[in-house]
């Protein structure tokens, strides 16, 4: 079996039969097919480096689509063991290829069409193996967020992600403790693949604690909030409810309008600590208070294929 894959995804690659992206959505179940994905996505972007086939927007697109295979695999086999072999082959047959192939035209075309056609979804959800990110593009030109991953428990709601408009947002956590304290600063704290080769997996979904988590007290990096503020902001995901405040489901959402928060800001240079991380494991935002800190656990999950969604332009030229 891993042999006849091999055969086939080498004839694929060799005769530069790609499958440009068509959305972001997650990669197939089964593992060939993940693979197939994204080493046919790698392949494309790495032609197109050299060639030039593709305008900026869409080849940061099938990057993004690239990255977002290769998570898929990660979360599905529990590594890159059935990827590896095949990403030197791509690299190889994409330097080989000629750039007026009538297939490589053909695919980069169908790449560009498949962008323009995605590139007016307005919001985009991103499942990961305990959490997701979501993503819009809706109302471009008014503050709110644009990629958040929300966490809520019995102590406080708080989101993680880009937050303003298309065209200018920060990377931002935005916390609501119950108990009405507030935190006078916020670090991020994640792993340094320089130092520590693998970060923390199987985590403890939408918990706070008192004490640093396990595995990120050595071989990390942090990000001291540059800036804070008290603003008023949704910090859950909004659910379609009725006019009682009753969803779908029959749970009762109640007021779901935006409540006073806590603000933190992080430099840029934060979230590109983030892209080379697995996308399993936690990064951490720790809460200074004036009697302690308390440790809040977000996942890695697709937060860069998210990023680049965030930041395409439209099609029209400008945001939606």
């Amino acid at each position: 079996m891993e042999r006849m894959r091999g055969m086939r995804l080498g004839a694929l690659i060799s005769a530069a039969l790609l499958c440009a992206i068509t959305s972001f959505s997650p990669a197939g179940a089964g593992s060939d097919d993940a693979t197939t994905t994204a080493v046919k996505r790698y392949f494309l972007a790495e032609a197109n480096a050299r060639c030039q086939l593709l305008d900026g927007a869409t080849a940061m697109a099938v990057t993004s689509g690239y990255v977002q295979a290769r998570n898929a695999l990660i979360r599905s086999t529990g590594g890159m063991q059935s990827l590896t072999p095949y990403l030197g082959q791509a690299r190889a047959a994409a330097q080989s290829v000629a750039c007026d192939a009538p297939q490589l035209l053909n695919e980069a075309a169908a790449a560009a069409n498949a962008y323009r056609a995605f590139a007016t979804q307005t919001r985009l959800s991103l499942p990961g193996a305990h959490a997701e990110w979501i993503g819009t593009r809706a109302h471009g030109t008014e503050p709110g967020w644009r990629l958040a991953q929300y966490q809520s428990n019995a102590d406080a709601d708080l989101a993680l992600g880009l937050y303003g408009t298309l065209s200018d947002n920060r990377f931002t956590v935005m916390a609501d403790f119950h108990d009405g304290e507030k935190p006078y600063a916020a670090r991020l704290i994640v792993r340094d693949p320089q130092v520590a080769q693998n970060g923390l997996i199987g985590r403890a979904t939408g918990s706070l604690s008192d004490t640093i988590p396990l595995g990120f007290g050595s071989g990390v990096r942090t990000f001291l909030a540059s800036d804070s503020q008290e603003t008023e902001a949704e910090i859950k995901p909004r659910v379609r409810a009725n006019l009682i405040g009753v969803s779908a489901s029959g749970d009762y959402v109640g007021d779901q309008g935006p409540v006073a928060v806590k603000r933190f800001d992080f430099p840029s240079r934060a979230w590109r600590a983030i892209a080379p991380l697995d996308p399993r494991e936690d990064i951490v935002i720790a809460f200074d208070f004036r009697d302690g800190t308390q440790y809040a656990r977000f996942e890695v999950g697709d937060f860069i294929t998210g990023l680049g969604y965030v930041r395409m332009p439209s099609v029209y030229g400008k945001s939606l």
